[in-house]
């Protein structure tokens, strides 16, 4: 068993942690705003910054807990889970080798991981109840009254901050959970409003792996090791929506199930002590003292995210049906079916339950197919010094391997690939002395 420290940065929908912690904590998180120097010819007052005054106002205090329950209300409210908990994996493996040769082994190996309390970026508790959000395919027409303007009964009442509630308001806002606070509005992101907690620990994942190596040990020169990996990453770490009774389970976007690695190295069999012997000293400076070596890998692509544009959101599709036919080396014209989605954005789904996930185990970006090699060239100085010369290429067929698609259904390149997942073809020169 493996555990992990807490962290307060955050595990976004994409797969990816945040470089940035979180710390907003209601009540005692507090933004001072610096009002830049004035350009020239404008006034500077006396709550303009400057170098040597930066905030003439003085900070903006945290108010604490001096509220109570007013903290926050008529607005959003974001805290760290208040009962945190070290994540944690459960890890078995079983393995056997196999002789098959004086120089030969074959290695075949199980691995499986279970995680427990992954922190799951945001969880929404102010969001429309269930039982108010459409179910039907296309974007319902009635969900227009959830809008509509309605008397407020909070009017009036002070929030103790510098705000008070406004004379009107919608359904869809007192429909929420804790209508005090702003609803979590899938029309703007339900991850953007609300009351929301940051990194809830009820995140999982299961990972499973079938490892399969041959190792053909140094014979006259050469080395061979081949190995092949098949496996599968399924993870339960972010919101299909926030009234699920647990998180989504999907094929996780660092999921890759078949990884095949060659690598190979070659001594040339010429020069001093060597199948074909040179005792001529330029023609053991010549022709002796060369290696080769060869580095292929070749990997399945990970899944792509639909997540309709948002790192943070699990924006939702007008999906039509049928299949998503992904062509993810196409990069001219559009690399998936976009004719089953409508991406007219006046019929995007409002106040609807998604049921489209954000990963697919078929549909996934462009994988791994490239190959690295070097030469290698060992010049003797003596007995103790020797000087090495290498030469080494990075992606040496210069294969491009491309970025995901657009999966924004209401930009103009949607479905289009437009970047590059790896770099070109570089080659690199080290030259290294022995002593």
């Amino acid at each position: 068993m493996f555990t992990s420290p807490v962290t307060i940065s955050n595990l976004a929908i994409t797969g990816a942690y945040s470089t940035s912690p979180n710390i907003n904590q209601p009540g005692y998180s507090a933004t001072t705003t610096m009002t830049a120097p004035p350009s020239a010819g404008q006034v500077v007052t006396a709550s303009t910054a400057t170098l040597s005054n930066p905030f003439p106002n003085g900070f903006t205090p945290p108010y604490g807990s001096s509220l109570g329950l007013l903290t926050n209300v008529d607005g959003t409210a974001t805290f760290l889970d208040p009962n945190v908990k070290n994540p944690y994996s459960m890890r078995w493996n079983m393995g056997i080798q196999q002789q098959l040769s004086t120089n030969t082994m074959l290695e075949v190996l199980y691995i499986g991981n279970h995680s427990l309390h992954l922190p799951v970026d945001l969880t929404q508790l102010n969001g429309i109840p269930r039982q108010y959000l459409s179910t039907l395919p296309t974007r319902d027409p009635n969900q227009a009254y959830l809008t509509a303007s309605v008397p407020n009964p909070f009017a009036g009442l002070s929030t103790g901050t510098t705000t008070s509630f406004s004379s009107t308001t919608s359904p869809v806002q007192l429909l929420a959970h804790y209508p005090e606070f702003t609803v979590g509005d899938s029309s703007t992101g339900w991850n953007t409003s609300g009351v929301l907690e940051e990194n809830n620990n009820v995140g999982s994942s299961y990972f499973d792996s079938l490892n399969i190596g041959l190792t053909r040990r140094i014979s006259k020169g050469f080395q061979l090791h081949v190995n092949y990996i098949k496996s599968r990453l399924i993870e339960f770490d972010s919101w299909l929506n926030d009234s699920d009774a647990r998180p989504e389970k999907r094929d996780s976007p660092s999921d890759h199930p078949n990884r095949l690695v060659i690598f190979g190295v070659y001594q040339l069999p010429f020069g001093k002590g060597q199948q074909f012997n040179i005792n001529s000293r330029l023609g053991n400076a010549i022709f002796g003292g060369w290696n080769l070596t060869t580095v292929y890998t070749a990997q399945t692509g990970a899944p792509i995210t639909w997540v309709n544009g948002s790192s943070s959101d699990d924006g939702d599709y007008v999906y039509l049906g049928g299949p998503l036919d992904v062509n993810n080396r196409q990069p001219n014209g559009t690399a998936f079916n976009t004719a089953v989605f409508n991406t007219n954005s006046a019929d995007a789904f409002n106040y609807h339950l998604r049921t489209f996930s954000t990963t697919f185990m078929n549909a996934r970006t462009d994988g791994i197919n490239q190959l690295d090699t070097s030469v290698l060239k060992r010049f003797a100085i003596g007995e103790r010094r020797s000087f090495e010369l290498r030469g080494e290429f990075y992606n040496t067929g210069n294969h491009t391997i491309f970025g995901p698609p657009n999966t924004t259904a209401s930009s103009s390149g949607f479905g289009a690939i437009t970047t590059q997942a790896n770099t070109p073809r570089s080659v690199q020169l080290v030259a290294r002395l022995y002593w």
